[in-house]
């Protein structure tokens, strides 16, 4: 399975600093993850939605690739801080390399994962190169 992961040009695809720092819906500050998208169109469509509407910086797209025999498990959805302490548990007990989790942006019907680089699995999971990324103007006009 191939899933898309939208990052800046000088970070690594696979930098978990920022999840460290900052809490998000399927983490605490202080859990180590990487987020990617089951599409990259939905990787842009959450870029975006965490943009806030300001212009963004330059960015690349990276593939993953999950290996076919890789453990992948899926959480339903949950509200927070549920779903934080649902990823806090999972990343902690590392029951699997990946999660998938339904993504709030398209009404639950596509899919985000979640990437565990403490589970044994995580060194499995391969990266394809970056490709650079333009973003449309028209994302970005003033209203």
């Amino acid at each position: 399975m191939i899933i898309f992961r939208m990052h800046g040009i000088s970070q690594a695809a696979f930098d978990s600093s920022g999840a460290f720092l900052q809490p998000g819906r399927w983490h605490s500050a202080g859990t180590r993850i990487v987020y990617a998208a089951e599409h990259a169109s939905l990787a842009v469509l959450e870029t975006l939605i965490h943009a806030g509407g300001r212009k963004m910086p330059p960015r690349v797209i990276s593939r993953i690739h999950l290996p076919d025999d890789i453990s992948v498990e899926s959480a339903p959805w949950m509200e927070m801080p549920d779903s934080q302490s649902f990823g806090d548990a999972w990343v902690r007990d590392a029951r699997t390399a990946v999660l998938r989790v339904p993504s709030i942006a398209v009404n639950r019907m596509e899919s985000n994962f979640v990437l565990n680089p403490r589970h044994a699995d995580f060194p499995r999971i391969q990266l394809g190169n970056p490709e650079q990324f333009v973003f449309d103007p028209r994302f970005f006009l003033a209203g």
